[in-house]
């Protein structure tokens, strides 16, 4: 294996050529694609953007919905937690990490976060990098990775204020919004402030919903949410390009959680709440030219997160007495770390980039009110080279490496009477990959690549006794998965083409092997253990179509294909992820000052078990919008979310909203 490296490392470190285009509002420091002054060629094909107007445009409430906007991205709802996840291209969101301008911000305890609580207003475009992802992004892109990058401002003043409201069919229901924004630039200094307040008084189900012990009318139960954003920026541009920003992100939620309301036989409700939500970051990027040809860019960062979930005895959310209620688990964690990424343009054929990620991770979990704290620590460490080599100026090669390690710290487990150590360990992978872009036309390009990617099983995945019901394996090893992708684009006066093909093959996946029930103290009903045994291939196709008949007529196609395959053990179904997505969407202004905008996606049935007893049927939903501007700067807008009342879940038994009617009014300056 050290050969491996040696000689991939050697094959990479030659002669390259940089690059990065400038985008108004765009905060350029917050990309991982972009180092110098240009993009590299392959991430010019192998990334995909939702943007600001688009999510505006569509009236996309969180990262979650906005994210779902993408062919190959499919929306998750882990209903007992109500946690918004996505799926791409069948990966989860534990293997396609979030990043914020750069810097990981998943929890450290599992790998997840809920993107429903995160809201958009902040943020200037999304990228989502898939099989292909650049090697830069570090450890744990198993399937891909998710960049949300922040605001800049680009004018003297820019602001920017919106208030609505979304309320169900009776008028109940209510879900108010406020935000706003204030930002500019000021001879070499810039800064922009978002703030953003949701209350969230619950929803209502659809008409076809039919009653159940724990869910006994179409006002969802235990369904109110409150969450508060605050994104802050300050940047200092010096000469020759130099950059400097100090960023700052809050998020304060509170959410309950709606019982399960199917009909499924031994599913039982639960009765949770969580008082506090929490997540903060502090972040430091800078961007330094060196001798000419080379640009250093750098971030240190501090991201904490903190929750606290009570389990109640019953739909009265007032005790604490069955063996499955508890008060206050609390989960206090925090990553601290830095990364560094440097590209040496050697001409005009070829350029070198090179990246270092240091992290450390510490999760503190009280598991009662009665219980002592618990301590979780990992650090992890990476080394990746990509070289850029442009063989003809229609023909790009871009080959990476990276070496990544994750070294076990600290893990504690309270026994009822005094704190005992797990044993810790290390583990590292290699991930190599090679692209190929090609512009064969002036109008289309051909990409094909092979990749080989890793991911390390998180805090959760080694030690978690899950209630009683598993045993823990601290020796849990990396995930691998290899991927291979053929796609094309083609970009017109009138219209756009994106396809591609893809294959994942995934070996040491982990799943859960069924053990001797006597093993665990509240087996579920049976116990289990997480081990590296699955081997999974993940196969599909993706369309994507936009098309302008008219100057004022927008159309989008898009069409997703996905075929999961769990080889090890057939019998075992794909969770959460339907093989059939498609969506169409239009935008249209017929006379100068409306908007008319139509949104319609479908997606296939979903398992929601992995012996197939439970499933989330397919749906179709139907968005439609109204957007008049009766004076420049200035926007009235209504709609609604579900025209047809559809009854759907992501999850079954954990149903959605039904037919919601919206209002909104904004300025912008």
């Amino acid at each position: 294996m050290r050969q491996f490296r040696a000689a991939f490392v050697a094959a990479v470190l030659v002669p390259a050529a940089a690059g990065a285009q400038t985008r108004d509002g765009v905060f350029e420091l917050g990309t991982v694609e972009v180092i110098g002054e240009r993009e590299s060629a392959a991430a010019q094909f192998a990334v995909e953007r939702v943007d600001a107007e688009t999510m505006q445009a569509l009236h996309t409430r969180d990262l979650s919905e906005a994210l779902d906007l993408l062919p190959g991205v499919t929306l998750e709802n882990v209903g007992q937690r109500r946690e918004r996840l996505v799926s791409v291209r069948g990966f989860s969101s534990r293997q396609v990490p979030l990043f914020i301008d750069g810097v990981p911000v998943y929890v450290p305890y599992d790998g997840n976060v809920d993107l429903s609580r995160f809201g958009i207003d902040y943020v200037s475009e999304i990228i989502v990098s898939k099989g292909l992802a650049s090697v830069l992004y570090g450890p744990n892109i198993l399937g891909g990775a998710i960049n949300v990058v922040s605001r800049r401002p680009t004018a003297p003043l820019e602001t920017s204020f919106e208030v609505g409201a979304e309320m169900g069919e009776r008028g109940d229901s209510l879900r108010s919004r406020v935000s706003g924004s204030v930002g500019g630039i000021s001879g070499n200094w810039y800064a922009h402030l978002t703030a953003s307040h949701v209350d969230s008084e619950g929803y209502s189900l659809a008409d076809d919903f039919e009653p159940t012990p724990a869910q006994p009318d179409r006002k969802r139960r235990n369904a109110d949410s409150r969450d508060t954003v605050i994104s802050a920026k300050l940047g200092y541009v010096a000469g020759r390009g130099d950059e400097y920003a100090l960023s700052y992100y809050r998020q304060d939620g509170e959410k309950n959680v709606p019982p399960y309301a199917g009909t499924a036989p031994g599913v039982q409700a639960r009765f949770w709440q969580w008082p506090f939500w929490d997540k903060e970051s502090f972040y430091f990027t800078a961007r330094n030219g060196i001798g000419g040809a080379g640009t250093l860019r750098w971030r240190l960062y501090h991201d904490s997160f903190s929750n606290s979930l009570s389990s109640f005895d019953d739909e009265t959310y007032s005790s604490f007495t069955r063996p499955y209620a508890f008060e206050g688990s609390v989960y206090d964690d925090y990553t601290f770390g830095g990364n560094a990424d440097f590209e040496w343009s050697w001409s005009a054929a070829h350029a070198t980039r090179t990246a270092v990620h240091w992290k450390q991770d510490v999760h503190r979990e009280v598991d009662d009110v009665d219980s002592p704290e618990e301590r979780y620590e990992d650090r992890s460490w990476a080394f990746a080279v990509e070289h850029e080599w442009r063989v003809t100026p229609a023909l790009t090669l871009t080959p990476g490496y990276a070496y990544t390690v994750q070294q076990g710290r600290r893990a504690e487990n309270f026994d009822g009477s005094e704190i005992l150590l797990f044993e810790v360990g290390r583990a590292d992978g290699d991930n190599a990959q090679l692209v190929a872009a090609w512009s064969a036309t002036p109008t289309g390009a051909l990409i094909a690549g092979v990749s080989r990617k890793t991911r390390f099983p998180t805090i959760k995945d080694r030690f978690s006794f899950r209630m009683g019901a598993a045993i823990p394996n601290e020796n849990l090893g990396p995930e691998t998965a290899q991927h291979y992708e053929l796609g094309w684009t083609e970009k017109r006066e009138r219209w756009d083409l994106r396809v591609a093909l893809f294959q994942a093959d995934i070996d040491d996946a982990i799943e859960n092997v069924i053990i001797d029930a006597d093993l665990c103290t509240s087996p579920n009903p049976t116990c289990f253990q997480q081990r590296n045994i699955g081997e999974q291939r993940n196969r599909g196709a993706e369309l994507a179509l936009g098309w302008r008949p008219l100057d004022t007529l927008r159309l989008d196609v898009q069409v997703s294909l996905l075929d999961r395959d769990n080889r090890t053990s057939p019998d075992i179904r794909p969770l959460s992820t339907p093989e059939r997505k498609y969506r169409l969407a239009a935008r249209w202004q017929p006379v100068a000052g409306w908007t008319l905008k139509a949104d319609a996606q479908h997606e296939s049935e979903r398992y929601s078990t992995t012996d197939g007893a439970r499933v989330a049927d397919d749906f179709t939903l139907v968005h439609a919008f109204v957007r008049y501007e009766p004076v420049p700067r200035i926007g009235i807008e209504a709609g609604a979310r579900n025209l047809t009342d559809e009854l759907y879940a992501y999850q079954e038994g954990f149903f959605e909203p039904g037919r919601t009617w919206l209002a909104q009014i904004d300025y912008r300056y």
